[in-house]
């Protein structure tokens, strides 16, 4: 835990950190603000996104490049995932569609 708030000192997009509950409050105070919500939690993913791909280098470093690149191809796209999920359930298919195309894209270049 000491090595995460050491971390979050020293890299200044961790401090986004601050709209994880932020953006949980703000869904039970103001649940039709979608504008809003939309933006706080963008903010609010931005730092767990650049998290998770520190660990994925630190796995990668410790087990090698094999299993590193699995872990960094798997997980890599779990903020896409997470976001299509919550499309899903929304029933915001052409999103989900569009962001399903652009992922593919941006990996065939």
């Amino acid at each position: 835990m000491s090595q995460l708030l050491k971390e979050i000192r020293h890299n200044r997009l961790l401090w986004l950190l601050a709209f994880v509950p932020v953006v949980l409050v703000a869904q039970k105070v103001k649940p039709e603000a979608h504008t809003l919500l939309f933006v706080l939690s963008v903010l609010a993913i931005v730092p767990l996104a650049a998290l998770l791909s520190h660990a994925t280098e630190s796995v990668a470093a410790k087990t090698g490049d094999a299993t590193g690149g699995l872990f960094n191809a798997t997980l890599g796209n779990l903020t896409e995932l997470v976001t299509a999920l919550t499309a899903l359930r929304a029933g915001q298919y052409m999103l989900v569609k569009a962001s399903i195309a652009a992922a593919i894209s941006v990996k065939l270049k």
